[in-house]
């Protein structure tokens, strides 16, 4: 997996994560509001953001609906390579 560190921060910005057998391309547009972009071979962008659910568990989203499971997916990557350094 390609990764692109930003210039600046050093904390990743772009990246490239594999579902099944295409390649979504990721972008995180605000790191503080947990907003992404993300791009998929053959279909329209779609934004995901991190919110927490009606039992307080933060879980991932697409805006609008629709692509839960993907947001689901990318977010938990994201959780794992980004959010849990702080920890």
């Amino acid at each position: 997996m390609e990764k692109e560190e930003a210039s600046t921060s050093g904390e990743q910005r772009k990246f490239q994560i594999r579902i099944g057998e295409k390649i979504a391309y990721v972008e995180i547009i605000s790191l503080q509001n947990k907003i992404c972009v993300v791009e998929l071979p053959g279909h329209e962008p779609i934004f995901i953001t991190r919110i927490r659910d009606k039992n307080n568990k933060p879980c991932w989203v697409s805006i609008p609906q629709g692509n839960n499971d993907l947001a689901s997916i990318i977010g938990d990557y994201i959780d794992e390579q980004i959010y849990s350094k702080g920890k």
